[in-house]
């Protein structure tokens, strides 16, 4: 980080954004030779949802669609370490989506049927097994388990810290506390930025300013789908290890994992209306205890260490919104994310290859920026989210 030096008066490609979409998308550009490379972010490192997230790599999910583009990026964080010549301290731990209900036991088996198309390595798991594999789970409450033996998780300051240090090496700029202030364009055509007084021609401008995404958008005069969100998450005092893989309770909209240091983290998501604040709250509180204590019941006196939130950008049907904007030439996004930090990796690799080569990777191709436009939606019932109606 060089805040203390002058900004360039061009670049090649500026990136608005430096939370891990922004750093995946410039450490991939530049592994593809490009070269002038800026990376802008008004607020400070890790000060965003890449530094305020629940740290979950899930790599396979309910639709093709997201299955496909999630299980790429899984793959990419089996080797990332070794890729950006950091210790991004992947745990391949495993992901267990666990349902209570019937319905969401046929959902699993949809799911599962899902994954063996898209060739991914998933298993049902049957009560003597999932004994094995969570021990400490209410097995009474559970109707089904579906485990992902690949996914697990990667502490957010890590894979942030392999990032930059990997883009740093291969001469990517990178600023924080360096706010964008305004958008050049002209004759439908991104020409620059301004950063207070002082302009910064480019041709190719990538908005991934995550919370941000809707006010960037309006910054350069164009549509964007979605809306900032608020997710929180609470991390409970150390206890000797009871859950081995990270855990989805679909039926609490409920996500967690138990750390190294014996935490358990995780949220559960309430209904409410989207806000943009970082304020923690009693109800989403209340509902991921609730739901610790009824499907880990050795958790039920454990005490609550601290609480947060963080902000993100969610459009319509949840997907991310990924490539060109149809409206300005030389504009491309990265927005949507509410699985941001697992798809990052993939997200980065594809959309560079994309700006680079012209060329969309079919597994890219259905969170296209216009999709909703041209009526094209991608519902994907298997996410831990809650929907606002």
């Amino acid at each position: 980080m060089t805040e203390s030096s002058k900004l360039p008066r061009q670049a090649s490609v500026v990136i608005v954004g430096g939370g891990i979409q922004g750093l995946a998308l410039a450490f991939n550009l530049a592994e593809l030779k490009v070269r002038d490379i800026l990376v802008l972010d008004a607020g400070y490192w890790q000060g965003g949802a890449s530094g305020r997230n629940g740290t979950l790599i899930r790599g396979a999910f309910s639709s093709p669609e997201w299955t496909r583009f999630f299980a790429h990026s899984n793959r990419l964080w089996l080797g990332l370490s070794k890729r950006l010549g950091q210790n991004v301290m992947f745990s391949r731990r495993g992901y267990t989506m666990v349902g209570e209900r019937e319905a969401t036991a046929q959902l699993l088996q949809r799911t599962l049927q899902v994954h063996r198309d898209c060739g991914i390595d998933s298993e049902m798991l049957s009560p003597g097994r999932l004994r094995k594999v969570l021990p400490a789970l209410a097995h009474e409450r559970v109707s089904a388990a579906l485990h992902l033996p690949d996914s697990g998780v990667a502490p957010h300051h890590a894979a942030m810290h392999g990032y930059l240090k990997a883009c740093q090496a291969r001469g990517v700029d990178v600023r924080y506390r360096t706010e964008v202030s305004a958008i050049d364009r002209r004759d439908g055509q991104v020409e620059g930025v301004w950063v207070g007084q002082q302009r910064i021609a480019c041709d190719t401008l990538v908005l991934a300013g995550g919370a941000q995404s809707n006010a960037l958008a309006d910054m350069a005069g164009v549509p964007l789908e979605g809306y900032p969100m608020r997710l929180e998450a609470i991390a409970l005092e150390p206890t000797r290890a009871l859950i081995g893989p990270a855990v989805a309770l679909l039926d609490r909209l409920c996500y967690m994992h138990q750390t190294a240091r014996g935490e358990v983290v995780g949220g559960a998501e309430v209904a409410e209306r989207p806000q943009v604040s970082l304020g923690a709250d009693v109800p989403v509180m209340a509902a991921t205890a609730k739901a610790y204590a009824e499907m880990f019941p050795q958790l039920g006196a454990a005490r609550i260490l601290r609480q947060w939130a963080g902000l993100v950008h969610i459009s319509k049907d949840f997907g991310p919104l990924l490539g060109a904007h149809p409206h300005l030439g030389g504009l491309h996004l990265s927005a949507g994310w509410c699985y941001g930090h697992a798809g990052a990796p993939a997200a980065g690799e594809l959309l560079a290859r994309a700006l680079v080569t012209g060329v969309v990777d079919e597994r890219m191709q259905p969170f296209a920026v216009d999709r909703f436009q041209r009526n094209c939606p991608v519902h994907e019932p298997g996410i831990v989210l809650s929907h606002f109606e």
